[in-house]
């Protein structure tokens, strides 16, 4: 058996040591980037979660103002309670409401004027809110879908536009329906 001693005059240039060093620095390197990656990719999964929330609580809300809308007989369109009524092509129609009070101008004004759900979602940073607008009457037989399958002369138009927040007050979703009536 041939042993090697180390005699205690000899130097020793510490290869062992710098290539230790260097693979731990590239070990780190590779652990903070993963982190990284990883981090960023819970962030994307986390912003899906509340974009999806969002979406399905506004989805919630615009069924519930379709279901609103299917009632035998309607409340009056008047600018309360998140119901609007407005006519373009006329200034001069009653339905039309003042410029204050229609629709609602800015989306911090929803709570005070949108119609809530009947339901309670879980999750949502606030509960989604919609508005119903009363549309314009067309009468039928003057070209467009709106004629298909109608069994009144007139058809009545409503827009139904719902808004949500997911998980935090940053991830919005507004969604719109037209409905005849």
């Amino acid at each position: 058996m041939i042993t090697h001693e180390i005699k205690p005059g000899s130097r020793q240039r510490g290869v062992v040591l710098m290539t230790g060093l260097i693979f731990l620095v590239m070990m780190t390197l590779l652990g903070v980037t993963a982190m990284q990656t990883t981090m960023l990719e819970e962030k994307m999964a986390g912003n899906l979660r509340d974009e999806n929330l969002a979406f399905q609580a506004a989805e919630a809300a615009l069924r519930e103002g379709e279901l609103f809308l299917e009632q035998i007989t309607l409340p009056l369109f008047d600018g309360t309670g998140g119901l609007y009524c407005y006519n373009p092509t006329n200034p001069n129609d009653p339905c039309n409401l003042p410029p204050d009070s229609y629709p609602v101008t800015t989306w911090s004004g929803w709570p005070a004027s949108g119609r809530s759900i009947n339901a309670t979602i879980a999750g949502v940073a606030s509960q989604p809110r919609y508005i119903i607008e009363q549309l314009v009457s067309i009468p039928l037989g003057t070209g467009g879908s709106v004629q298909q399958s109608a069994t009144s002369l007139t058809s009545n138009m409503y827009r139904v536009t719902a808004r949500s927040v997911g998980g935090t007050e940053s991830a919005i979703v507004i969604l719109q329906s037209t409905y005849r009536r």
